[in-house]
């Protein structure tokens, strides 16, 4: 109870200087045609802490579509869609949470967007630059490096890329785009905080 507490706190502080903008569900893919599945192992759940909460008006809203799932450390983490691995980061240990210093994989696919799997436990990584991977592939573990509230994984799919540390914002390819997954409950305007998402 005590460690939910202090992460909740945690993320009401790290997300404080968000508000969260106005969205349109129709720019969400629908389900039974979307490309993803949830980046975790079939029949698992995990909750959704912040989604569009990512939001800043500071930064042009370019983590507006990003997704954090409360995980624990050495989860498997599984590609979302097919694509090619693009850049591989595992150096860094748990707890640092220090900004820019996080672990992560990313996986550009075919219509070059980039996901971005972030805060990958330190040598969590299972796949290397050069991979082709297929969803469902297990191609990293969870962990809780980075600027982060507590363990979790955070997953976005940016336009283009990969924009590289410490550019990982930079426009036009850092904007995040809506995706929805074909493996869960209905969710027809993305996935939502407080919820809890099982993987068929």
């Amino acid at each position: 109870m005590k460690k939910q507490y202090v992460f909740a706190l945690c993320l009401s502080v790290s997300l404080s200087a968000c508000a969260k903008p106005t969205i349109d569900c129709d720019v969400f893919p629908s389900e039974e045609e979307s490309l993803y599945i949830l980046p975790y192992e079939a029949d698992t759940s995990y909750t959704v802490y912040a989604a569009t909460e990512h939001y800043r008006r500071a930064n042009n809203g370019v983590g507006t579509y990003a997704i954090d799932f409360e995980m624990p450390i050495g989860t498997k983490v599984l590609a979302a869609r097919n694509g090619k691995v693009v850049s591989v980061r595992e150096k860094f240990e748990d707890g640092n949470n220090r900004d820019l210093e996080e672990n992560y994989i990313f996986i550009q696919h075919d219509d070059g967007t980039v996901a971005r799997y972030f805060h990958l436990t330190h040598n969590g990584a299972l796949v290397n630059e050069g991979d082709n991977v297929n969803a469902g592939d297990v191609i990293g573990l969870s962990g809780n490096t980075g600027q982060s509230g507590g363990p979790h994984l955070h997953f976005d799919v940016q336009q283009c890329g990969p924009n590289l540390p410490p550019h990982y914002n930079q426009m036009p390819c850092g904007q995040t785009i809506p995706v929805t997954f074909k493996n869960t409950d209905s969710h027809k305007c993305g996935l939502q905080a407080g919820v809890e998402y099982k993987a068929r």
